[in-house]
């Protein structure tokens, strides 16, 4: 009896095995299905931007330098006139008592033009007053020629004398003329004179070497114990005389001065000059303002060292609203002119949703770096906000932007993650309203990749659905599923 209980239990259970058996490969494999349906098939990307000015002024600075001191920061609102920056002016003031100090020495040295120049005519008056005084002796002498007497040779002796102190100052006045000469030739080397100048230097030399090579002559004349009361005698003495005279008179009338004294105050005006230059470099050490406006970049904040070629900052001021914004060079090829884009500004009262348009697109692109400090190239795009009438944008205000790269309507999307290939052919699980449940393996053609999902162009029909896990391993031609909701 027992025996057959045994039996009866063992076959019972085989018979319980094979029914869970079947009922299991039986049963439908749970999974996640999604319908096809049409939609609007999108692909957006988000970018910051910041509402500015269509006015905007670039500040630069006329002097280079090391920075002192920046007194502003971006988004501070300024007035026209304040000060940005000051830049160091230790070099520019040195080189301002560098001109000063050049300034008086050219002015000593034309003063000291005019105080050479009087010493040397009053030295050719004195001269010429000697000569004169000497002349009226020689005609006394002359007016006595008829009387003979025993001192001739003492007088001979005197004549001699007074020839020797005068070839001593015609030998004095020939220094003079060279010196002149020399510095004459030194101007006009430098520029500073005309050749007439130094020609009428020249001359004086030349006069200066006559009267001496005169009074020389003269000596000779009287060593050689020519007649003392003879008219030829007379008429030597008058003619060298004369011609000294002629010489000085000469020099007199020359302006020796005036075309050093040209010189020099042509030095000092390019002095005063060069320092008003420095003067005002010096006032633009601090750089101001040049309109009222919001400081929407400080590029000077990022160096310590700034020069006229660079702007130091960017100011906004009142115009129409715009919007910029920087996009990533892989992406901006998908941008054009006129595209529609979303904006959300964000506040603590509630986000602002709305619209604008995109109106220009830089042609290349700049560095910028992340938040993280990485280095990215992004081209600026500028978007003309419609804001609604009941809010008012603040210049230097962040915003989302976001652009659309894609949009069509009536599209049949599904997630990526559902597609799969077969021999080079996208293909998906699918399960129709008529397989009861069975899963079919679809051909379809796929069009543009979103973010997560993919555009199906053909294959598909509203109302099929779609296994979302093209991978499951218990999937397979014909197998029965249920949507795991």
């Amino acid at each position: 009896m027992k025996k057959h209980i045994k039996i009866a239990l063992i076959g019972i259970s085989i018979l319980a095995l094979a029914s869970y058996a079947i009922f299991y490969m039986m049963a439908p494999v749970p999974v996640r299905m999604v319908e096809a349906t049409k939609q609007v098939a999108e692909l957006t990307f988000m970018e910051q931007g910041v509402v500015t000015a269509e006015n905007t002024v670039q500040v630069y600075t006329s002097i280079q330098g090391e920075i002192n001191e920046i007194c502003v920061r971006e988004g501070q609102e300024v007035k026209a006139g304040d000060i940005l920056l000051r830049v160091d002016d230790s070099s520019l003031r040195l080189q301002l008592e560098q001109v000063h100090s050049g300034i008086r020495s050219l002015e000593a040295q034309l003063a000291g033009v005019d105080i050479e120049d009087e010493a040397k005519r009053q030295n050719l008056i004195s001269a010429r007053d000697s000569l004169r005084g000497e002349l009226m002796a020689i005609n006394a002498q002359a007016a006595q020629n008829n009387q003979v007497n025993a001192n001739n040779r003492e007088l001979q002796n005197e004549q001699s004398r007074i020839q020797q102190v005068l070839i001593a100052r015609y030998e004095s006045e020939l220094a003079l003329a060279l010196d002149n000469y020399e510095r004459i030739e030194a101007l006009y080397q430098s520029g500073a004179l005309a050749r007439i100048d130094l020609e009428a230097a020249s001359s004086s030399v030349m006069a200066a070497e006559a009267q001496l090579e005169v009074a020389i002559g003269q000596l000779a004349v009287i060593a050689a114990d020519v007649p003392q009361n003879s008219a030829e005698y007379f008429n030597g003495l008058r003619a060298s005389i004369n011609a000294q005279l002629a010489g000085i008179n000469q020099q007199l009338a020359q302006d020796t001065a005036g075309t050093a004294r040209t010189h020099y105050e042509a030095l000092i005006a390019v002095e005063y000059a060069n320092a008003a230059l420095l003067e005002r470099a010096i006032e633009n050490s601090a750089v101001a303002a040049p309109v009222s406006g919001i400081v929407s970049t400080l590029y000077a904040r990022n160096t310590n060292f700034v020069s006229p070629a660079a702007p130091v900052a960017e100011i906004i001021f009142a115009g129409i609203i715009t919007i910029d914004s920087y996009v990533s060079a892989q992406d901006v090829s998908s941008i054009s002119i006129g595209d529609t884009v979303a904006l959300t500004l964000r506040r603590r009262t509630g986000d602002i949703e709305f619209s604008g348009q995109v109106t220009e697109i830089d042609s290349s692109a700049v560095i910028r770096f992340s938040a993280l400090g990485i280095e990215e190239r992004k081209v600026n795009v500028q978007i003309a906000p419609w804001t609604p009438a009941d809010v008012a944008i603040v210049l230097g205000s962040a915003l989302d932007v976001y652009f659309n790269i894609f949009r069509e309507e009536e599209k049949i999307v599904i997630p990526r993650t559902a597609v799969f290939r077969d021999n080079g052919q996208d293909m998906v699980w699918a399960v129709r309203g008529s397989d009861r449940g069975k899963v079919t393996a679809l051909p379809v053609v796929t069009g543009m990749e979103l973010r997560t999902d993919i555009v199906i162009e053909s294959g598909l029909g509203e109302g099929d659905f779609i296994i979302t896990d093209a991978n499951n391993p218990d999937i397979n031609e014909g197998k029965r599923v249920a949507n795991e909701w």
